[in-house]
């Protein structure tokens, strides 16, 4: 069961639906531009987040810029992540080199803005990540420090941050992407340093520090069966057994829309991870669809939002599975590793207009 606090009333959620339709973008402000056509029809105003708390799963996207972006733009944007998600996670600001700029230094700021943002409307959040092989700032990577300090390092770096939130978060990603594409322990500062057992270490750390706070561990590419998740399984199959403090299991889901996996496809990998005991979160998710000067052809979006159904169905069909999290808000804030080619990936369209993804997800929550 979610906390409390999860929780608006559907018809605080439907009045507030009902403002945000009647608020546009500011023709003048980038980075929109008006646009009067809407893919769909839009018969069903109900938010994402009423049809994901009626199916017992936060519906989730990720914050990042969204709340410093100045003026009528980001207005809107944190009307949308108000009025359709129920959870948020972060993006960069609880990640090790932007929330300790030196070794006695730690920054807050803006991971508690998106804290505090959550809880006045209702939403809970991710914590996203403890240990990961990027993103470590430049004293650590270039310290020359020996390995029972850098131990030291990322023992008070899980105790410090974990200690900060404790109690705000529904979630912690302790560890994210171990798991090398060759099925094989990404080499990183962390493994040399720490040996193959830094993983079971930073999740007792973790544990230590907040006895209630679940702890995940997050990577890509292993939504189905493959070599990589059939490692990752393996791992945390090991971790387990060996009473290791493991709660959950992140799924990344960045896909080009078209080789996306099947609801079967995926159901059947998540089934696996969920008899470990451990609790399923898709934490990530775009679909790459091709674009020409940015722009997506209808028939791309359509298998954009067959693609989104099918991770949905997945998770539905998947009692353990409780999140679904959507990689970005709108198509321009969204990741894209080659914008020149590939684009177009959330729910959201560059223009802030619901595009066919969004419907085909409302509806595979709304199916009962």
């Amino acid at each position: 069961m979610r906390t409390s606090y999860h929780r608006l009333g559907a018809a605080l959620l439907l009045a507030a639906a009902a403002g945000l339709t009647a608020c546009g973008a500011d023709r003048h402000m980038a980075p929109f531009e008006p646009d009067t056509t809407r893919h769909e029809p839009a018969a069903d105003t109900t938010p994402l987040r009423v049809y994901g708390d009626a199916r017992g799963r936060w519906i989730g996207a990720a914050t990042g810029t969204m709340l410093t972006m100045p003026g009528d733009s980001g207005a809107l944007l944190r009307r949308i992540a108000a009025r359709e998600f129920s959870m948020l996670w972060t993006g960069t600001f609880m990640k090790f080199d932007f929330l300790r700029p030196s070794r006695s230094t730690y920054n807050y700021a803006q991971a508690d803005s998106v804290v505090a943002f959550a809880q006045r409307n209702g939403m809970v959040v991710r914590g996203h990540t403890l240990v990961w092989h990027q993103q470590i700032p430049a004293w650590v990577t270039s310290g020359g420090y020996p390995p029972d300090t850098l131990a030291a390092i990322l023992r008070d770096h899980i105790e410090q941050v974990m200690a900060h939130f404790r109690g705000k978060l529904v979630a912690w990603d302790v560890v994210n992407e171990a798991m090398g594409d060759d099925a094989t322990l990404r080499p990183t500062l962390w493994l040399d340093a720490l040996g193959p057992d830094y993983i079971a270490q930073a999740f007792r750390w973790a544990r230590a520090a907040d006895p209630d706070v679940p702890l995940y561990y997050n990577d890509y590419n292993i939504e189905t069966a493959n070599a990589k998740s059939d490692a990752v399984y393996r791992m945390l199959a090991d971790l387990k057994a060996r009473g290791v403090p493991i709660d959950g299991i992140g799924f990344q889901f960045h896909y080009q829309a078209d080789a996306a996996p099947t609801a079967d496809e995926i159901a059947s990998n998540f089934a696996r991870f969920a008899a470990l005991g451990l609790k399923i979160q898709i934490t990530e998710a775009d679909m790459h669809v091709r674009v020409q000067n940015g722009v997506a052809s209808a028939a791309d979006l359509q298998v954009q939002a067959t693609a989104y159904r099918n991770l949905v169905t997945a998770c539905l069909r998947t009692p353990a599975c409780n999140a679904i999290e959507i990689e970005g808000i709108y198509d321009g804030q969204a990741w894209v590793p080659d914008p020149a080619n590939w684009g177009a990936p959330v729910l959201f369209d560059i223009h802030v207009q619901p595009k066919p993804a969004y419907y085909a997800v409302k509806a595979a929550l709304a199916t009962p």
